[in-house]
């Protein structure tokens, strides 16, 4: 059985097929353990980049015993005007929350219907584990796509959403191999959009909000907008 705190070791195989990963030297190196959180908590992690991908982000969040997060972000470089890659999994005691999504950095006027309806077809490959979705009710939720995977599982189909979660990477992936890079004004407007949804999840983003409380609000956005965009 795969395990779902094992996704980052199992992602960073399957990236390794494709690219080079190149680790990233960030303001603040992992591992970090937040004064704010007593000594309770500890923050590990990897940043890579690859010469079409300006972030690939691993974060490991634990509490001691009945908490942990597996995150992971991959924004490919701005230049491409491609969508991301995010997921995220929580356990707390015998429940796993899982989210996995391709999604553009805010208002697009692209046309991504190609790319929801081949997620939609992974999922229909895994009924048994799309029975148990349950979609946020915050802003944030608008950020994500219609193809979004967005379950709380028991952990006997750990190993379905693995899966299910490489299927997406795969996809992605190939998207990422294909693109050409745009320029002038279509360049222009693809770095506007990503300046309102960068406002977006600094307002809105609950991974945000939880480095701002571990750092403060200063130290929070600092530490998200350098790991994830080189900001």
């Amino acid at each position: 059985m795969k395990s779902l705190m094992d996704i980052h070791s199992i992602v960073q195989e399957e990236l390794r097929k494709r690219y080079m990963l190149e680790p990233v030297k960030l303001k603040h190196p992992f591992p970090e353990r937040p004064i704010r959180a007593l000594g309770f908590m500890n923050i590990n992690g990897e940043v890579f980049s690859t010469d079409r991908l300006l972030r690939v982000v691993f974060i490991r969040p634990d509490l001691p015993v009945y908490f942990s997060v597996r995150s992971m972000f991959i924004r490919p470089r701005v230049e491409l005007d491609l969508p991301v890659f995010a997921g995220e999994i929580m356990r707390t005691g015998k429940k796993r929350m899982v989210l996995v999504d391709i999604h553009r950095t805010g208002k697009t006027h692209h046309d991504d219907s190609a790319l929801f309806g081949e997620m939609l077809k992974v999922q229909e490959r895994y009924p048994e584990l799309i029975k148990y979705t349950k979609r946020r009710q915050d802003a944030i939720q608008e950020v994500f796509s219609k193809a979004a995977c967005q379950v709380v599982i028991p952990e006997e189909l750990e190993d379905q959403a693995v899966c299910l979660w490489k299927e997406y990477l795969n996809l992605f992936c190939d998207v990422v191999d294909h693109a050409r890079p745009v320029a002038g004004e279509e360049l222009k407007k693809t770095q506007e959009v990503f300046e309102d949804y960068l406002k977006t999840l600094v307002d809105h983003d609950p991974g945000v909000g939880i480095w701002k409380v571990l750092f403060g609000a200063k130290g929070g956005v600092e530490r998200s907008m350098d790991m994830h965009f080189g900001r």
